[in-house]
């Protein structure tokens, strides 16, 4: 008996397809949902660390010209493009993240981290930008009530989408440097550093390490057993701490001043 198409004609070609699938091999074709998700995840993968930078920094730039018709005045034009740099940059390498399993972690590892170098300018301008975030309330004096707040509101996103950014992107170098460097310490095993009950590790692993450094500059329950990891780790607290002391800082003292 012929079974009756309950789709539509062009949905039913995919329903026509898991038809004959199942009668010729009992396996079933992926629903079309799954197959546009794929399809979303395999360009995170495919799309490398420069190239998403790239898109990321156009982005910023974008966002500082819309404000411009805006009459957003040049400080927080630049904040504004900053924040949205760091959104999107934030977000695309969480997305990877969230969608990344341990076994595909090695192969997509190097395509996402284009090198020291730019790890090192994300950071330090990540770090430049949230002073200059925080300094732009030392100029509100004499402005009106509404230009004040919202002065105050624009300094203060930078610091914690810089935050976020600096982090993230020292999650995406350990995770370069386990699958890396590690290669030639450790005889091509998986080494560096050793998570308690698991072997095989993932984005959010590294992220997790990464980020209870930030919060407490110092590991947690991972032992770090490479030499090249363990400078990183150290730059990694000095940076975090400089960044969660002085920059905190001076935000809640320009805030003090802007509620005087």
């Amino acid at each position: 008996m012929q079974q009756i198409n309950p789709f539509g004609p062009i949905a039913g070609r995919c329903y026509n397809c898991y038809l004959a699938a199942r009668r010729t091999t009992g396996k079933t074709c992926r629903p079309a949902g799954t197959i546009m998700a794929t399809t979303k995840h395999n360009l995170l993968r495919r799309i490398s660390g420069l190239k998403k930078l790239l898109v990321c920094l156009a982005f910023g730039v974008l966002v500082f010209f819309v404000c411009h018709f805006f009459g957003v005045d040049l400080k927080s034009r630049v904040v504004l493009g900053w924040d949205a740099f760091c959104i999107l940059m934030v977000g695309l390498s969480w997305s990877l993240f969230f969608t990344t399993t341990p076994h595909e972690v090695q192969e997509i590892v190097k395509a996402q981290d284009d090198g020291i170098e730019v790890m090192f300018l994300l950071v330090v301008t990540a770090v430049c930008v949230s002073l200059f975030g925080s300094l732009i309330l030392l100029g509100t004096k004499g402005e009106s009530s509404f230009n004040r707040t919202f002065h105050a509101l624009v300094s203060i996103s930078p610091v914690l989408f810089s935050w976020l950014l600096l982090h993230t992107i020292f999650s995406i170098r350990y995770a370069h440097l386990y699958h890396g460097h590690r290669l030639k310490e450790n005889g091509g095993q998986p080494g560096g550093l050793s998570f308690p009950t698991k072997e095989q590790l993932d984005y959010l692993d590294f992220a997790y390490f990464s980020f209870v450094i930030g919060m407490t500059f110092q590991v947690s329950d991972v032992e770090v057993n490479s030499s090249t990891i363990r400078r990183f780790v150290l730059l990694h607290s000095l940076i975090s701490f400089v960044f969660n002391t002085v920059i905190v800082a001076l935000t809640i003292n320009t805030i003090i001043d802007f509620v005087k």
